[in-house]
């Protein structure tokens, strides 16, 4: 086989992920949404070095950002988006706007060591959470759930993302909820800390890349029915446009239970030579290479010229 679709490892999986998690509905071109998916995070890539690229947001939809201003201003609540769209601008234009509420209180933002690491040597992010107060915390340090009840409890904000999935040791209640055409495991941690502190949630997302949909704010008194809500909210824009979430390449350390779809080419690794125009897809960056199945999503090793 002489591959012409040679994929770096990272996108190799993506694209694995992407097939598996939308094949079962037969409306979607997983090659196209695998193209949308990779320009897009070329952009996420150039928010990041300069969030001046970004052109604005035309408009905000469900609950304003005046609304928001209002709510930080009689209680602390947290915001919890997912790596979805222009992330980015979104969480930077809500916290300017937030941070003209409580001028000299902290916005606390979750993010794990790998994230700490990256943000920390952009001079860019360095600059705008500097300029805004917010202080990233590492959700893996064992202090880190108690400094984010005492901030929500002295009516602060706490921002994290729902597809962050990390945490301090390992979680022993997961909460396993629906995503797209799969189940997914979501750390509990957080929905536990929340209803005890009884604050509300508020959902972000950007349907579009000059987009912004805000939720209305979602009682905690529940742990499952929250996570459940918030979930919810983001769904429909994954279903609408899955090539806009950044994390794909992440996806199946935390889903399971994808429906069997029986009218599909099995894939297992016999059938490859009768079936060349589905495995044209290769990953060079390891040895043996790995070959993806477009069919299935299904990953091989490559054997001699197979």
């Amino acid at each position: 086989m002489i591959s012409t679709n040679k994929l770096k490892f990272d996108y190799l999986i993506a694209f694995s992920n992407i097939i598996k998690e939308l094949r079962y509905f037969g409306t979607y071109n997983p090659v196209e949404v695998f193209d949308k998916y990779s320009e897009y995070v070329a952009i996420c890539d150039q928010y990041r070095i300069n969030n001046n690229l970004h052109n604005g947001f035309k408009k905000t939809e469900g609950f304003s950002i005046e609304n928001l201003k209002q709510l930080y201003a009689e209680t602390g609540f947290a915001i919890i988006g997912m790596h979805y769209g222009a992330y980015r601008p979104a969480q930077y234009i809500i916290t300017d706007e937030l941070k003209k509420v409580h001028p000299n209180k902290k916005i606390l933002i979750v993010v794990d060591e790998e994230s700490f690491k990256s943000e920390s040597a952009s001079e860019e992010v360095v600059k705008t959470y500097k300029r805004q107060n917010i202080e990233m915390v590492i959700a893996e340090k064992s202090n880190t759930a108690l400094k984010i009840v005492r901030h929500l409890k002295s009516g602060g904000i706490v921002i994290l993302y729902l597809d962050g999935m990390t945490g301090y040791g390992e979680d022993k209640y997961p909460i396993q909820l629906p995503f797209i055409s799969s189940e997914i495991k979501i750390r509990s941690g957080i929905f536990r800390l929340l209803e005890k502190v009884k604050v509300p949630i508020v959902g972000v997302i950007t349907p579009e890349l000059d987009e912004i949909l805000i939720s209305l704010p979602i009682n905690t008194d529940n742990v499952i029915s929250t996570a459940s809500n918030v979930l919810s909210f983001f769904r429909p824009t994954l279903l609408k446009d899955p090539g806009l979430w950044r994390l794909w390449y992440r996806h199946h350390m935390f889903s399971e239970n994808y429906p069997i779809v029986s009218h599909y080419f099995n894939g297992n690794k016999d059938n490859l030579n009768e079936n060349k125009d589905n495995e044209d897809w290769i990953c060079e960056d390891l040895s043996p290479n790995l070959i993806l199945n477009k069919e299935t999503g299904d990953i091989y090793q490559k054997v001699g010229n197979y």
